[in-house]
């Protein structure tokens, strides 16, 4: 009879960024729709919501802040 181990060790939290328009929580190194503006890169967890953004950035990027 054989015995398994797992070594339970911590892992380090996903890097996530919040999707501006809809307030979804997606991993920063996803393959998701991206937009950059002049002073920060911003991820989206669909293209429905890039297009939402593309429409009015600076109502999203306001809202960031």
């Amino acid at each position: 009879m054989s015995i398994r181990r797992h070594n339970h060790h911590r892992h380090q939290p996903a890097e996530t960024v919040m999707d501006p328009v809809c307030g979804t929580r997606i991993s920063k190194y996803g393959v998701t729709p991206r937009r950059e503006t002049a002073s920060t890169l911003v991820h989206f967890c669909s293209a429905e919501c890039a297009s939402a953004f593309d429409g009015d950035p600076a109502r999203y990027l306001r809202a960031r802040e």
